[in-house]
């Protein structure tokens, strides 16, 4: 998830030991298979899972997220998703790319 992750935890009195980062591809991508197995982890611990951030369009590499894999998790668990697109937000407009976007209305 984008790195202000940490600030805003640590800001609403969360705590960044509350924060959990997903491991993602080459690309910069988050996994959604370690997604999964992270909230499973949380869980078996007792932690009760808020909220995942995927991301459409980091600032570093311009990736966006598998977000209907991502929906289906967050679906599973109970979990809200929010989407950080900040950067890639507008490749609602296009045709041609907008399917980068398909499951962010989930």
């Amino acid at each position: 998830c984008h790195y202000s992750m940490m600030k805003g935890a640590a800001l609403q009195g969360l705590g960044t030991d509350n924060v959990y980062v997903v491991k993602t591809d080459e690309r910069g991508r988050m996994i959604p298979k370690e997604l999964a197995k992270e909230i499973s982890a949380a869980k078996s611990k007792g932690v009760v899972p808020l909220m995942v951030c995927a991301t459409s369009g980091t600032t570093v590499f311009g990736a966006f997220d598998s977000l209907p894999e991502i929906a289906d998790i967050c679906e599973k668990y109970g979990v809200w998703l929010h989407v950080d697109a900040a950067w890639g937000g507008s490749i609602l407009i296009s045709r041609k790319h907008r399917y980068l976007l398909t499951g962010i209305e989930r």
